[in-house]
């Protein structure tokens, strides 16, 4: 494949988000995540992204929860808020299906390996381009990018 990610370390500024927590098949949440968009009237003020606490890369299950950057007050129960503080991350920019994806955290270990950097999680996926909530879109063209924090101090 040899597909080349671009990694970089990044601040990434404190956001507010509404978020749902969501436990069980990763490919299974996108079902769920519109919830939290409807919450919040569809008023979102930046990317969407998933921040995983936990994954089991054979079962594909994950402990995660499914935020939406907003300033709104969400209308639904079991969608919350809660700000996150400004982090120190290492990012790959993902473009293409979510099927490669992987990839993409391969390269991130090798990173933080080269330059001794120690990552931990919860680490986020962060949905710059994907397939939208009515088209389904092409998925070669899906940018995503991958946020991986460093353990502070390094």
């Amino acid at each position: 494949m040899g597909v080349n990610y671009q990694i970089e370390i990044r601040d990434i500024e404190p956001i507010r988000v509404a978020f749902m927590r969501y436990k069980g098949i990763v490919t299974e949440a996108n079902k769920v995540f519109p919830n939290v968009f409807k919450s919040i009237g569809g008023k979102a003020n930046g990317a969407p992204f998933f921040n995983y606490y936990a994954i089991d890369p054979k079962t594909k299950i994950g402990e995660l929860e499914l935020c939406v950057p907003t300033a709104e007050i969400p209308t639904a129960s079991g969608v919350e808020v809660k700000e996150f503080p400004r982090i120190k991350v290492v990012c790959a920019t993902h473009i293409g299906s979510y099927e490669t994806m992987h990839n993409a955290y391969v390269e991130i270990d090798k990173y933080a390996e080269e330059h001794n950097l120690t990552l931990q999680p919860p680490f986020r996926e962060v949905f710059i381009k994907g397939p939208g909530m009515f088209l389904k879109g092409n998925p070669n063209k899906y940018i995503t990018e991958i946020l991986f924090p460093i353990k502070e101090g390094e």
